[in-house]
């Protein structure tokens, strides 16, 4: 199963826009009424793919192509359609006014995942030498699922895409030099004291998890009030120790793959004494999709 997730994220923003492009344009003839609400059927499931779904295992870029599409399709279902005596209210109707509320409020959860509760810790954003992408992020279980139940919820996983906009040389490489974040330089998100330091532990093949020790490496940092935690860090790469006062973009080590995760990322989040705290990288939240370019 963990090796064929990276296809299934791959494959989910392509169905929903691939379905809904089908759905548009094998319609039938329909009134203007029908094709109304078709149409608002299908911009609610593109939406999603726009707003959520994780384009960084094809290409980011295809995130656009695909809305240019969509209007594209829009347009040409829209010349086509022809005025007739379509009875309102059938069940197609229903099924289209269905899926309409149903991913509507998808879209809703999607883009509140930007709320954040409470007080939020602004950091600096602490890879500097090309574009990052939230993979995972948000206070919303569309946009951040595998945190969104855990105590980290508003944790954020980055990637870094490369020129194609891919966070790696394909969609599931087998080798860990082939994702672009693999080895990146971590800089201190802010100035204070390293609170702990875990280093020692093996990068793991792609695809493959150590849920023995699901942070893997990792630093944790007094900030302020808070505690920053910054974890799957590559092994040996740590250049601090516990104790040492660090300064805003100091190096700290290297991004790798070790703990309970199947590739390459940024894993950081922020607590308050037990309460999590929302981050926001200079003065800018960030959800999945987001791209920082440094």
């Amino acid at each position: 199963m963990k090796l064929i997730l990276p296809f299934i994220f791959a494959l989910y923003p392509l169905c929903l826009v691939g379905l809904a492009h089908a759905w548009l344009l094998g319609a039938k003839q329909q009134s203007p009424s029908q094709w109304a609400v078709l149409t608002a059927a299908c911009v609610s499931v593109v939406g999603l793919a726009f707003l959520a779904g994780p384009w960084a295992f094809t290409s980011y870029y295809l995130r656009y192509l695909s809305l240019v599409s969509f209007v594209l399709a829009i347009i040409y279902s829209y010349r086509r359609m022809k005025v007739n005596n379509a009875v309102a209210g059938d069940r197609s109707t229903l099924c289209q006014v269905l899926v309409l509320l149903l991913f509507t409020v998808l879209d809703i959860l999607a883009i509140a995942a930007y709320y954040q509760p409470g007080d939020t810790i602004n950091l600096q954003f602490p890879l500097t030498s090309g574009s990052y992408y939230v993979l995972q992020g948000g206070n919303s279980v569309v946009t951040n699922p595998f945190h969104a139940l855990s105590e980290a919820r508003l944790a954020l996983d980055i990637v870094k895409l490369n020129r194609f906009g891919n966070r790696a040389g394909g969609i599931a490489p087998r080798t860990l030099k082939s994702y672009e974040i693999f080895g990146e330089k971590l800089r201190s998100p802010c100035g204070g004291t390293v609170l702990f330091v875990r280093d020692g532990l093996l990068d793991n093949a792609p695809g493959q998890s150590d849920v023995g020790h699901p942070e893997g490496n990792h630093i944790v940092l007094k900030c302020g009030d808070a505690e920053v935690f910054l974890a799957h860090l590559k092994h040996d790469s740590i250049s601090v120790i516990a104790g040492e006062v660090v300064n805003a973009g100091q190096l700290l080590g290297e991004i790798g793959n070790s703990g309970n995760t199947l590739e390459p990322h940024m894993h950081i989040s922020a607590t308050q004494g037990r309460a999590e705290k929302g981050l926001v990288f200079n003065g800018r939240k960030l959800s999945v999709n987001n791209v920082i370019t440094q």
